[in-house]
């Protein structure tokens, strides 16, 4: 069997993948997991890791690690990177040890370059044109990448990262809040020095994560969150910015009762505004969702040429 296990540790989220490869060559999932870890959490304010957020990433590590196991997939087709968070924390080499010594993951800090150029494969092996531009807002940063990464920007600002700056670190109401205008503005000056060689091209844009998938559902107004119908929806770029004032509106409850994940009920809002922010910058008309983000890329990468 050729099956490949792929761990992506994010500011605000942990994601595993494993994979087979079909007869005709394609990925076949066979586990697609997510934890809600937050190990960004406070790093803006900070130079560490929180201990706390620390001790529940540790945690999903190692169930991560033990899936593989069950999985059967091989020591030499895993591979578990890390992004935002750990090229922004001081005691990053201490979390990698503690990943290896409790949890039994060799962990990697991807670049931003590496990070981009993962999250394009994922789209492109997907069946994307190679001209598509690739929009990934993470918890703490929003990459952009086209021609395989060759044309790319890393903007250090995601949904994690803006939430802190608002009040309770987005956790309530706060559209008429200065706060929020103030995000706005910051994030238009951040956004303004992508440079414009990223914009909008004929193979169109693709907006990988979680803020897209939740944005995707919302645009459709489902009843509920659900992750195969965000899976390719096309929406309008200014639905973006609507849906972010839209909830930055609304306390937590009210924003749970919609067609989102609850765990990011928080710091959608602000990851909205960054979506919106790259949106702009590149002047895309509209964009697709997708949820395939740099663990496919770093899949495909693992099994080689099908």
């Amino acid at each position: 069997m050729e099956r490949a296990a792929a761990i992506d540790l994010g500011t605000q989220t942990a994601l595993l993948l494993v994979v087979e490869r079909g007869a005709r060559g394609e990925l076949v999932v066979l586990a697609d997991e997510c934890a809600p870890v937050r190990l960004g959490q406070g790093l803006s304010t900070r130079a560490e890791l929180d201990p706390a957020a620390v001790e529940r990433a540790l945690r999903a590590l190692a169930g991560f690690n033990a899936r593989a196991d069950e999985l059967r997939v091989p020591d030499a087709r895993r591979r578990a990177v890390a992004t935002a968070v750990l090229r922004r924390a001081r005691d990053a080499a201490t979390f990698v040890l503690a990943a290896r010594e409790r949890a039994g993951v060799a962990l990697e800090v991807l670049s931003e370059a590496d990070e981009a150029r993962l999250g394009h494969l994922a789209v492109v092996g997907d069946g994307a044109e190679a001209g598509v531009l690739v929009i990934d807002v993470g918890g703490g940063s929003t990459e952009l990448c086209a021609d395989a990464g060759r044309a790319r920007a890393s903007v250090p600002l995601g949904a994690l990262v803006a939430a802190e700056a608002l009040p309770d670190g987005g956790a309530r109401p706060c559209a008429d809040e200065p706060a929020w205008r103030a995000l706005k503005v910051e994030l238009r000056s951040a956004f303004a020095r992508v440079p414009r060689e990223l914009r909008a091209c004929a193979a169109g844009v693709v907006c990988l994560g979680g803020t897209a998938g939740n944005l995707a559902c919302l645009d459709q107004r489902l009843a509920r969150h659900d992750p195969t119908r965000a899976e390719g929806h096309r929406f309008a770029a200014p639905a973006a910015l609507r849906q972010a004032e839209r909830l930055a509106g609304l306390d937590l409850a009210s924003r749970r009762a919609l067609a989102i994940e609850p765990e990011r009920a928080a710091t959608l809002p602000a990851g909205l505004l960054c979506l919106h922010a790259a949106l702009e910058r590149v002047g895309a008309g509209e964009a697709r969702a997708s949820g395939r983000g740099l663990r496919y890329g770093l899949a495909r990468e693992l099994l080689g040429p099908g």
